[in-house]
C-alpha cells in the first residue's frame, strides 16, 4: 500500500492530472483501460478525441470525466426501490 501512496504523490502523476489534454497512453492510465481499448472507443465515438496535424490522438480530461460519470451504477437499494415500484405498477395494472 505504501508503494501506491508514493506513486500517487509523484510529480509526474500530479502533472498528468493538472493538464487539460492527455495522450492515448495517459488517457488509458486515467481511465484504467488498455491503450487498444481507448483507441477503439475513440474510433467508435464513445468519447471525443483530437488529432492535430494527423499526429497522435489527444483526449480532453473533461470528456474522459464525462465518460466515467456516464458509467455510474445505481446502488442496490436504489435498484430494489425501482424494482419494487415496477412490481407495484404491474400488480396494479393486472390486479394481482
Amino acid at each position: 500500500m505504501s508503494k501506491k501512496i508514493n506513486f500517487l504523490q509523484s510529480d509526474e502523476v500530479r502533472f498528468l492530472f493538472e493538464r487539460r489534454m492527455l495522450t492515448t497512453k495517459e488517457a488509458a492510465f486515467y481511465l484504467g483501460l488498455s491503450v487498444i481499448t481507448v483507441r477503439r472507443k475513440a474510433g467508435k465515438g464513445v468519447f471525443p478525441s483530437y488529432r492535430p496535424n494527423e499526429g497522435k490522438l489527444y483526449f480532453e480530461i473533461s470528456d474522459l470525466d464525462d465518460y466515467l460519470l456516464s458509467k455510474r451504477r445505481s446502488s442496490t437499494e436504489k435498484a430494489k426501490e425501482v424494482a419494487s415500484m415496477l412490481n407495484f405498477k404491474i400488480s396494479k395494472k393486472w390486479k394481482i
